[in-house]
């Protein structure tokens, strides 16, 4: 591998990236994938509070756009080129649809002076759009019910959803999600694919399947978007990346199509 590039304080592109924070994957494998593709490119990272994942009042209530708001302003002070919200809220809060995330990625542009603001689910549908796919398997480390509300998101936005599977038992903690071992996310991955099946959704920001992609690929004859490579590849696309071809084809299909 050709020594790091060092990005120029002055020159390069910045992304700004809001993360969950009980997170422990997204800014690792990030930084991991922007390595790969040696790109004078800053990933500029805040949290905002997520301690919980599930169906209720509590957890519904961390995912407000005064929160979203208040980590993009602090992100916008940086001056990145973009920003994105790297959760998956947007397929399961209360009321959860491509319209309510649009108007959210509007918010927080408009709040932060016309930066361009975006989601993971808006960007997960980019990259469903990117390959022409309406037929999906979803593939979730969450409780039942968060599990079949980003099943209908699925459907309400027009997409058929042929199986959608999660882990027998769901970790009880979001940093418990982090330390799932890859051979039980590959499984898990295994276990989604029908015959119908065109892409699988890993959906979940804290599932570590980024660095998976490229061998299931292979594997299964379908694209697995994770959602991590989801949020990195429409960040690079909004940044205007192009030819990632070689030098990210280790990543899967979609970090290296740009």
């Amino acid at each position: 591998m050709p020594p790091p590039t060092i990005a120029s304080l002055s020159t390069a592109k910045k992304l700004g990236i809001i993360v969950p924070s009980t997170n422990t994957a997204v800014e690792t494998m990030t930084i991991s994938l922007l390595a790969s593709l040696q790109a004078n490119i800053i990933p500029i990272f805040t949290r905002t509070r997520v301690l919980t994942l599930g169906a209720d009042a509590a957890t519904q209530a961390q995912f407000t756009p005064s929160a979203f708001i208040t980590a993009a302003q602090l992100l916008a002070d940086a001056a990145p080129d973009a920003i994105i919200w790297n959760g998956t809220s947007g397929m399961f809060v209360n009321g959860a649809s491509l319209a309510a995330d649009q108007a959210l990625a509007k918010t927080m542009t408009d709040a932060c002076g016309g930066i361009t603001c975006t989601t993971n689910t808006l960007a997960t549908i980019a990259a469903l759009e990117h390959f022409d796919i309406k037929d999906v398997s979803i593939a979730v480390p969450y409780t039942p019910e968060i599990t079949q509300r980003v099943n209908e998101f699925f459907t309400k936005s027009g997409y058929t959803v042929h199986n959608t599977v999660r882990l027998d038992e769901t970790p009880p903690t979001n940093a418990d999600i982090g330390a799932v071992d890859a051979e039980t996310i590959k499984d898990l991955v295994r276990r989604s694919v029908t015959p119908q099946t065109k892409a699988v959704l890993v959906a979940c920001t804290n599932f570590p399947a980024t660095p998976l992609a490229d061998e299931l690929e292979k594997e299964l004859g379908v694209v697995v978007l994770d959602s991590i490579a989801v949020s990195a590849w429409y960040g690079l696309k909004l940044l205007g990346v192009k030819g990632t071809g070689e030098k990210m084809k280790e990543w899967g299909r979609l970090l290296s199509s740009l």
